[in-house]
């Protein structure tokens, strides 16, 4: 079984802190075997990734991502090589990213305060029933209960924000360490989930950290 996280943010994310290559070298220290860099509405973080790790020379699979915000709530694009565009609808989403030859899992689908889509679309491959900025639990909860109703693939991700979070959450994935292999595990739901919350300590200090911005971004869309 190889172990990944599968929703990882750098600093290509506007939310994001760090750099890839402390990312990459903190999921190797842990002892992963692959990590999802999955920044908001683009993919340079995932294709600076796959050649950072080369250039490092880690035994470290780097799967390309992107965390897309759609018209209704976000969804992550993994094993893709181009952007989506943001704020189309969920359904044109999912075909593009397909068409790119990617598969879609829903993130955090049922947190009230993280754009999640508050459902599960037909088209989605799987369903993040594990991230572990969901503090309490509830929503964890809730995605869990729609993909196992929906017969979807299950995966996990820390959701991470810094590099202190990156590990907490991991999908095991039985797969040869092959791209395709891995993605096709995913979407078939040949995996495990392994995660624990993020400590509150460090929870606090990111959203602490990303205030300012969220003030900033508030602000100027009341002005």
């Amino acid at each position: 079984m190889l172990r990944f996280d599968l929703h990882v943010h750098s600093n290509f994310s506007r939310d994001g802190y760090d750099s890839i290559d402390p990312i990459l070298k903190r999921a190797k220290a842990i002892g992963l075997n692959g990590i999802a860099i999955t920044d908001h509405n683009t993919i340079e973080g995932g294709l600076t990734g796959v050649k950072r790790a080369k250039a490092l020379g880690l035994d470290l699979m780097v799967v390309p991502g992107v965390e897309v915000s759609t018209a209704e709530g976000h969804l992550v694009a993994l094993g893709i090589t181009k952007d989506i565009p943001p704020d189309l609808p969920v359904d044109e989403t999912i075909k593009i990213a397909k068409d790119l030859g990617g598969i879609v899992i829903v993130p955090h689908p049922f947190h009230p305060f993280r754009h999640g889509l508050g459902h599960v679309p037909k088209g989605a491959d799987a369903v993040e029933v594990y991230n572990s900025r969901c503090i309490t639990g509830y929503s964890n909860g809730r995605a869990r209960d729609a993909a196992t109703r929906m017969g979807k693939s299950m995966v996990a991700g820390s959701d991470a924000h810094t590099v202190a979070m990156v590990g907490y959450a991991i999908t095991e994935i039985n797969a040869k360490p092959l791209m395709n292999d891995v993605l096709d595990a995913v979407k078939a739901g040949d995996t495990k989930i392994r995660g624990k919350r993020i400590p509150l300590h460090i929870f606090a200090k990111q959203s602490l950290r990303s205030a300012p911005r969220r003030m900033h971004r508030f602000i100027s869309k009341h002005r």
